[in-house]
């Protein structure tokens, strides 16, 4: 499939690579087939990229896109001995087509062979992926991961091969027996999930320590049942029951207690949620363990978000069994879930509101885990959740924040189902190959919106980026201070 006039193509490649480039340190991107968009320049402005493509043999003009600093034509465009001084070293390869601008990916990647062999990660999207897969083989290049992509914006059925070569990432075995993760578990009147929560992490060889934050249901002592079965702490918090939820206070009890852990790795974990890597196959546990001797310190999480379609979930059963049914957390709070550490030191939650472990020399592993969420499981959990054990407790001083907005437009007596067409069917493996841009990078869960002027070209991003450094800036800061001064000592009118 080849986009067709003004659909772009292979959409969510880019922030993929961008992505991935960025958070190991690279500086370069090739992209081959110039599936760069303004969008994500303006994001990575870090980052240098050149377009490559055959435009000599399928246009008689290069195509309209990406205004690319610097263009190489590997039909013969002089500009090919650019390749002579890049860096493979740190410089990602982005391969997508046949497009308008790649007519022969097989083709680029022979006459790249060079960089591709020698650059720490290549990433390519493909409706051709046989050449492309023999290419690698006799190359003697493993893919990291593989699954599918949308060739097209308008292509639903995401019919594009989507292959990530990443020779950063250890291939080493299971984890050694030594390796200890621990899961702090946070929970408040969860007696219907506890219980297959705190046993499935226990068979994946995570332990638990859980802090309750004084559940008026069984949620206590059904976590006490699991006391030497892979329960390595119990407690209630804070020291006595309170009418308010004051989750600032929560983290820096989760934090204290991953510092005094003997263990290797740690995760921030709610009661009603499930994680699993990006290996399909490979369990949490071993996962992590990859992380670890790929050099990284922390993961980050794409959310799916799990919605009841009925009310029969039997309470007290598998949740994840039953629940097959979602839509991926698309708001900016949920792209970035940093919550599993190597836990070295103390980390700061509370900053965040619990959705980054921040700590110096942090190296966030490029390639998101999955954070299966089920909040809701049916209407009557819906209610009493939201009205009573949520909404009623919040502390109003975090509200001040902005903390705690989840729930502000549910009204009394909506209804928390949801009907199956509108939602994504999880069917497993199958499932997360078809969306692995979006698992491993959270590529195209969020529009973006910039200003027209800023996308036209690199003088409008140039100045964009400036204005957005400059409003970021302390001295900007003062000047809207002396502003408001001036003007009687009102309210800033920028806040």
């Amino acid at each position: 499939m080849k986009p067709d006039s003004g659909d772009r193509p292979y959409p969510e490649v880019a922030a993929l690579a961008a992505r991935v480039a960025s958070l190991e340190g690279l500086s370069t991107v090739l992209d081959v087939g110039a599936s760069w968009t303004s969008e994500i320049a303006i994001l990575h402005p870090e980052l240098e990229v050149i377009g490559v493509g055959q435009w000599g043999t399928v246009a008689q003009r290069r195509p309209s896109g990406f205004a690319f600093r610097r263009r190489i034509d590997l039909d013969g465009d002089p500009g090919l001995r650019t390749f002579s001084r890049l860096d493979p070293s740190r410089s990602v390869v982005v391969l997508t087509g046949p497009s308008d601008s790649l007519a022969r990916p097989d083709k680029a990647l022979t006459a790249l062979d060079k960089i591709v062999r020698e650059s720490p990660v290549t990433i390519v999207a493909t409706t051709a992926p046989e050449p492309v897969l023999a290419y690698l083989r006799a190359a003697n290049l493993q893919p990291s991961f593989v699954g599918r992509t949308r060739a097209t914006e308008k292509d639903g059925e995401r019919t594009a091969t989507l292959l990530v070569v990443d020779r950063s990432i250890a291939n080493g075995g299971p984890a050694p027996e030594g390796f200890r993760v621990v899961a702090i578990m946070t929970a408040y009147n969860e007696e219907d999930i506890v219980g297959p929560s705190i046993s499935k992490l226990v068979a994946d060889g995570i332990g638990v320590y859980l802090i309750d934050n004084w559940s008026s249901d069984r949620t206590y002592a059904i976590a006490e049942q699991f006391r030497g079965r892979g329960l390595v702490g119990l407690e209630r918090f804070p020291d006595s029951p309170t009418d308010r939820f004051a989750l600032r206070s929560l983290l820096r009890r989760v934090s204290a207690v991953a510092a005094g852990l003997e263990t290797d790795w740690c995760i921030h974990h709610d009661a009603d949620e499930r994680r699993c890597g990006p290996w399909a196959g490979i369990g949490l546990r071993d996962a992590l363990w990859r992380v670890d001797q790929s050099a990284y310190s922390a993961v980050d999480h794409t959310v799916l978000n799990f919605r009841p379609i009925d009310n029969g979930f039997p309470p007290g059963t598998d949740f994840e069994a039953y629940l097959r049914h979602f839509e991926f957390g698309r708001t900016p709070n949920l792209l970035r879930q940093v919550k599993a550490w190597k836990n070295t030191g103390p980390v700061d939650l509370a900053s965040t509101a619990g959705h980054e472990a921040q700590f110096p020399g942090r190296r966030v592993f490029p390639y998101k885990f999955e954070l299966k969420h089920y909040p809701i499981r049916s209407q009557a959990h819906g209610e009493q959740k939201v009205f009573r054990d949520r909404v009623a407790r919040w502390d109003p001083r975090e509200r001040a924040l902005g903390w705690h907005m989840h729930y502000d437009d549910v009204l009394p007596q909506q209804s928390f189902l949801r009907a199956s067409e509108d939602l994504i069917a999880d069917r497993g493996a199958e499932t997360r190959a078809g969306y692995l841009a979006e698992m491993l990078a959270g590529a195209g869960l969020v529009d973006r919106s910039f200003p027209a002027w800023a996308l036209g070209g690199s003088a409008g991003r140039t100045v964009y980026l400036s204005a957005r450094r400059l409003a970021k800036s302390r001295t900007y800061a003062r000047l809207r201070r002396l502003g408001a001064t001036l003007t009687g000592g009102g309210r800033d009118p920028g806040r």
